[in-house]
């Protein structure tokens, strides 16, 4: 709290969903001899329970960058007061790489930091939280700056990034699970398990979410489980490109399961899963959304005031500027729902005051904004509460059919249960390989594998190989008819 009466007499945060936790307050004042501290228990009584003082800025963190190929493996890592992560600041959070190169973090229980759990980003030499310091220009202006200033200071493939972030389990963050400006380039993201992340909600503006990253490039995002996130599941941003989210699972996140927000591609998005009730928000242009469950509304915005970089190909090296003026997005062989369940979940809070202009929102596909670049999409289903796009041309529509997908969770088990019928058979649906997505109009780069390869979309969300002449739209190639239930975590 910022004074002592609002200790005395707090009243309950109406954000967050813990209100009566809201309740317990401190205030602090320190000078130059003493620090003192008033808290509110709320009728308890702290000489017979555990009072906790969190200090400490972080629990693993090297005190310079360039030190290279650790291995944090197996640890229960807790209770730090870390900072804000802002993407233009020496970012330190509760485990942190230190614009470093080659780490492993895996088989970790990762809990209860002030802010992030996980960052890999920048340093403090390039500038440290820099529109704070002047704000007498826009943010978009300083992110530029540092950006050439990181690549005076090394970020390359060769120096930095690359690491890999596999099997832990993250929650109770007060930011985010996992953030990263710069220093998570080239790495890969798998198997983890984040929750509970911005419930207090003590935090505003940016930067919140399960994954929050800026310059993803070459990054890959796969098979996580994303849930119970008071902001964002995956937020992207700034330079996303040769990106690949593929086979996660989010459900019940507050503003979105994903966001792309001034991306140019290509970055692509397949055999995930995404039941909140806002799954995709989309202001960037060269997505390729394919095989993907999005049973909750669908948000398309451009960005005409902010210049932001794309990239050479695999690579760091800026090769332009641009405006997001949208368009250039694919978007075949999906299931698209509205639930139910979805459309009347209470407590969302957030994103109509967070986003001023949008162009497009709401579960229909009807309306799409004036994009510079064309959209193609074409080979999806459309199931209860979706209409497809007017220009689509090989579509299943069954509005009258609710596949009626719910997650259920069992101890540490989580299940997909829903319907199905013979709508899906129907469909005619390309096999997706780098060819037949071809190039994104600015960076001139094709989807493929972040060492240029080409790929094929040729397993399911299961692993399960794809039919090459007719796949399954949608995240599962050829389930059983019927009420069927799979295994998904």
């Amino acid at each position: 709290m910022d004074s002592l009466e609002k200790v005395i007499h707090p009243s309950a945060f109406e954000r967050t969903k813990d209100k009566e936790g809201s309740l317990h307050t401190w205030y602090c004042e320190v000078d130059s001899a003493t620090t003192t501290i008033w808290a509110n228990f709320q009728g308890g009584n702290p000489n017979k329970s555990v009072t906790e003082l969190s200090i400490r800025r972080t629990c693993f963190y090297p005190d310079k960058p360039w030190v290279n190929y650790i291995t944090i493996r197996g640890f229960e890592i807790s209770q730090a007061a870390s900072q804000w992560a802002a993407p233009t600041a020496e970012q330190i959070g509760m485990v942190a790489t230190h614009w470093n190169k080659g780490w492993i973090i895996e088989d970790n229980i990762i809990h209860d930091s002030k802010a992030s759990g996980i960052t890999l980003g920048k340093e403090r030499s390039t500038g440290h939280n820099v529109w704070s310091n002047d704000p007498s220009y826009e943010g978009a202006l300083h992110y530029i700056e540092v950006i050439f200033r990181v690549l005076r200071k090394g970020w390359s493939k060769e120096n930095i990034g690359s690491h890999i972030v596999r099997n832990n389990i993250i929650y109770n963050c007060e930011q985010a699970g996992i953030c990263g400006s710069f220093g998570a380039a080239f790495s890969r993201f798998e198997h983890n398990h984040i929750y509970q992340i911005h419930q207090k909600k003590q935090f505003t503006g940016a930067e919140m979410g399960g994954i929050k990253l800026h310059a993803a490039v070459d990054v890959v995002l796969v098979h996580n489980r994303i849930h119970d996130s008071g902001a964002f599941g995956f937020w992207l941003d700034w330079l996303a490109q040769g990106t690949r989210v593929s086979k996660n699972l989010l459900y019940r996140n507050d503003w979105n399961d994903m966001f792309f927000e001034v991306d140019h591609g290509p970055y692509l998005v397949d055999n995930n899963i995404m039941l909140s009730s806002q799954s995709l928000r989309n202001q960037s242009e060269g997505g390729a959304y394919v095989h993907n469950l999005i049973g909750g509304s669908v948000g398309i915005l451009t960005e005409p005031n902010r210049y932001t970089p794309y990239l050479l190909p695999h690579a760091t090296d800026v090769a332009g500027l641009s405006t997001v003026l949208g368009g250039d997005d694919r978007y075949y062989n999906n299931i698209f729902v509205i639930q139910d369940q979805l459309r009347d979940q209470k407590g969302v809070y957030g994103i109509s005051s967070y986003f001023k202009k949008t162009d497009f929102r709401g579960p229909s596909h009807t309306r799409w904004p004036s994009d510079r670049w064309p959209v193609a999409i074409d080979h999806n289903a459309y199931y209860i509460g979706v209409s497809p796009h007017p220009d689509e041309k090989d579509f299943v529509e069954e509005s009258n059919f609710n596949p009626n997908y719910q997650i259920i969770e069992n101890s540490n088990d989580v299940y997909l249960q829903f319907s199905t019928d013979a709508s899906l058979s129907r469909l005619s649906t390309p096999y997706i390989t780098s060819g037949f997505l071809g190039e994104v109009k600015l960076p001139k780069e094709g989807y493929t594998q972040p060492d240029g390869t080409a790929l094929q979309i040729d397993t399911d969300f299961l692993g399960k190989k794809r039919d090459t002449v007719q796949p399954t739209a949608g995240p599962f190639e050829k389930p059983a008819p019927g009420i069927i239930r799979i295994k998904v975590w």
